[in-house]
């Protein structure tokens, strides 16, 4: 058994890809040596990770710390908490059974990866912008188009004129029809997806409220959307770039649906009676 990584540690993950070369270096130190970094200053940390003081003292205020002091105690309230398995390799000699419970770790361990640095006074803005929306375009590209097919087919469900676009060119098209009263919702897990910040750029420059749900703060997705709602996943062999690795997003998206439902009871209620009455005499 191991401790459950702190959030500082999953926060230090979430921004490691955009970092530059130096502060990547010590991020990955930090992150290999675990706890061990509680007992160095930052010039031990600095000298062993080859980097110099002011790259490990930049790193913690990106972390949101006033410095390498604050991370040090934030990283030990945190390794305090609870206990969990640690990640164990899926292996080819492994049974259906051990797959199964190492899979299943994993997206456990995403979804409470993301409960931990979700801000959730942008999930409030999030979900007053979906809920006031004349439409919602739901759009992302790739493997993260079935999450776009989700999110518009949910907010559907509550009444909203939601729809999802996965074409390219009609992503730009409908982006160009939209109004301050839209919202422009976006799905891009590395926040690198070029055609879709340039779709992003449209619906802002015309006044629609922009969400990006991401799983890298740092990126220009990120920093270009008006609302941001960060998600984490646990990159492994075989997770990178399949469905399973967007189910924190598909989370996300549950979560400000059921907000939205028990907010206002009535409304969903309506809605769900319409959609069940529909639904019936496709049944046998």
């Amino acid at each position: 058994m191991a401790m459950a990584r702190p959030d500082c540690l999953i926060k230090l993950e979430s921004v490691c890809r955009s970092l530059n070369t130096a502060e990547r270096k010590a991020a990955e130190f930090i992150l290999a040596n675990g706890e061990r970094v509680l007992d160095m200053t930052i010039s031990d940390v600095a000298s062993l990770s080859g980097v110099s003081e002011t790259t490990i003292f930049k790193l913690c205020r990106t972390l949101d710390y006033g410095g390498f002091r604050d991370f040090k105690l934030a990283f030990a309230r945190q390794s305090v908490t609870h206990i969990t398995k640690p990640y164990e390799p899926i292996k080819k000699t492994d049974d259906a059974k051990a797959i199964a419970s190492k899979v299943f770790s994993i997206t456990i361990e995403s979804l409470d990866d993301t409960l931990k640095i979700l801000d959730y006074d942008e999930l409030e803005k999030a979900f007053t912008a979906l809920k006031n929306a004349r439409k919602v375009l739901a759009m992302a590209l790739s493997i993260s188009r079935s999450t776009a097919i989700f999110a518009a087919e949910k907010l559907a469900f509550f009444g909203i004129d939601a729809q999802y676009v996965i074409d390219v060119h009609l992503q730009a098209i409908k982006a160009s029809l939209m109004t301050p009263k839209d919202v422009l919702l976006g799905f891009s897990r590395s926040g690198d997806t070029r055609d879709l910040i340039d779709v992003i750029k449209i619906g802002k420059n015309l006044g629609a409220t922009t969400i990006g749900v991401t799983n890298n703060p740092r990126s220009y997705f990120a920093k270009m959307v008006d609302i941001k709602l960060i998600a984490r996943s646990k990159d492994t062999r075989f997770r990178n770039d399949v469905l399973a690795s967007r189910i924190e997003h598909l989370s996300v998206i549950d979560v400000l649906y059921t907000m939205m439902a028990v907010r206002n009871k009535r409304r969903a209620d309506e809605h769900s009676k319409k959609i069940f009455e529909a639904a019936v005499p496709k049944l046998y």
